[in-house]
């Protein structure tokens, strides 16, 4: 399994869903079933509806909030050769805790659970992943399912 480093923040709200051991676990099985080697950095930001609008608007164009956004440092090429004793800075993860409340409320499980789903997500665009179609959309779900499938510690309170 690859080492993971993660640095988490949070901007506008009292608390994180995810701590940051959540987060290794979840990326740690993530970045073990793309079998990447070496050393992984990841950034986690929490925010609000507010502070994620203002960065879809500047990075995207779009000025509406959303529930996930992803900035990779490094492209699916150099993920693929870097070398198993190199650090690889992988990206940064923003995720709305606003909106992922409101989805876990819509989709009737927990906060915890949203944000591990939509973290799950923000590492699939990270690693190059993309749903441009029907069938990447439906990988990807299918992915992020799998992903946090049996994590018990995720329907907890956070």
């Amino acid at each position: 399994m690859p080492s993971i480093t993660v640095m988490v923040r949070r901007q506008n709200i009292p608390r994180s869903p995810l701590t940051r051991l959540e987060i290794e676990r979840i990326a740690g099985k993530l970045l073990e079933r793309e079998n990447l080697p070496g050393e992984i950095e990841i950034s986690v930001l929490f925010t609000d509806n507010e502070g994620i609008r203002q960065l879809n608007r500047e990075y995207r164009g779009i000025d509406t909030p959303t529930d996930v956004l992803s900035f990779p440092l490094s492209t699916p090429e150099e993920l693929a050769q870097a070398p198993e004793e190199t650090e690889v800075l992988l990206g940064d993860v923003v995720i709305s805790v606003e909106t992922a409340r409101e989805q876990a409320r819509q989709q009737g499980h927990s906060i915890k659970r949203e944000s591990a789903l939509l973290l799950t997500h923000g590492l699939l665009h990270l690693l190059g992943y993309d749903h441009g179609s029907e069938e990447e959309r439906e990988r990807m779900r299918q992915m992020e399912s799998e992903v946090v499938a049996g994590a018990a510690y995720l329907d907890r309170a956070p």
